[in-house]
């Protein structure tokens, strides 16, 4: 078994569970680190069991999954998108032995939409593995700031296992099933995308004496400071919020607030102004990996929360270059479908 610290609530929902003797059942329920390995590098999530009368209830990574067992066979159905944006699920089968799940998965029977514009659609393979969390003894948390310095780019399997669904609130669902993408997506009209999507894009970072300043590839750029002030009340919300950072040993932990509502992604799911976000930055004893977890505590509209993960490897020479986006294009688009209207009208679908 390995050990992992825990952060956050993450899961998976269980359905059609069919028989297993009593112990089995016990073998099931608890917390697991799930990996999925395409061969490109892993990709990592949480995965919550936990009893619900005769049945299971959890999530991955805040959002459903699909499960069936038959005996000490084990079949998870996690959705993710395309490179279009076209929904597919991950079937992954194997079995459960003491503290470990193992299996393969795909490829999947692909879509209409996959079968007649293949290059848009992955038609994944591979393995994954599932071990379960277990207790670590207390750690020191006397501070022991790390200088995280330096441009940082996507390592090969990018961390995190993404996901498609979240478990939302009925409120959230209801906006969710009115959201049009073309007109409400906040970046269509060259709004930022805020800290959710923001999160796992190429960075360079910079210390400073009382912060820490994140220059993302887009062109975006954010402030954590790290001197114990708090946010001030008359603070106004922004698109990356105001974020503070803590030292809990030699991981940096941010606490985002005063965030400006947005979406999770296109299609949709609302993040509040209410909202907050929790980060953890880790950086390798080698000084070369930096790996980092991001939860989107929402209660408002998400049941479970949101999670994102990412690794990022140290590249000194890299370039990011400035993303230029001009929203007249959009407006003019609008204006000349004969959409203006209808777009004006849905101003209380701009959050």
């Amino acid at each position: 078994m390995k050990e992992f610290s825990s952060l956050g609530t993450f899961g998976l929902i269980v359905m059609g569970f069919q028989s297993l003797p009593a112990a089995g059942q016990e073998g099931i329920a608890g917390e697991w680190m799930i990996s999925i390995d395409q061969g490109r590098g892993p990709m990592t999530g949480q995965l919550e069991l936990v009893h619900d009368g005769d049945d299971f209830v959890g999530h991955v990574e805040g959002g459903p999954v699909t499960v069936n067992v038959e005996g000490s066979r084990i079949e998870l159905g996690i959705d993710d998108r395309t490179g279009a944006g076209e929904r597919y699920v991950r079937m992954l089968t194997g079995a459960l032995s003491g503290d470990v799940m193992e299996g393969r998965f795909g490829p999947e029977e692909p879509s209409q939409f996959c079968r007649d514009f293949p290059l848009s659609c992955d038609e994944p393979s591979g393995t994954w593995k599932a071990e379960r969390i277990v207790g670590s003894p207390p750690q020191d948390q006397t501070p022991r700031p790390v200088d995280f310095s330096g441009i940082w780019v996507t390592a090969p399997g990018g961390g995190g296992i993404a996901r498609y669904s979240m478990d939302l609130t009925p409120a959230a669902q209801a906006w969710v099933d009115d959201f049009d993408t073309e007109l409400d997506l906040p970046s269509q009209r060259c709004v930022s995308s805020g800290l959710f999507r923001r999160f796992t894009s190429n960075i360079e970072i910079m210390k400073g004496d009382s912060h820490f300043t994140f220059l993302y590839s887009v062109g975006e750029a954010r402030r954590i400071y790290t001197d114990s002030r708090t946010a001030p009340d008359s603070r106004f919300p922004t698109p990356l919020g105001y974020s503070v950072g803590t030292w809990e040993g030699s991981t940096l932990v941010v606490r985002t607030t005063h965030l400006q509502p947005t979406v999770r992604g296109y299609r949709g799911e609302p993040i509040s102004e209410n909202a907050q976000f929790e980060e953890r930055y880790t950086l390798s004893e080698d000084g070369m990996t930096l790996s980092g977890v991001l939860v989107l505590h929402d209660p408002q509209n998400y049941r479970k929360p949101p999670m994102r993960r990412r690794v990022w490897r140290r590249d000194p020479q890299a370039e990011f270059t400035l993303v230029s986006c001009d929203p007249d294009s959009f407006f003019r688009q609008l204006y000349e479908d004969g959409k203006m209207e209808q777009y004006i009208n849905r101003s209380d679908r701009r959050l």
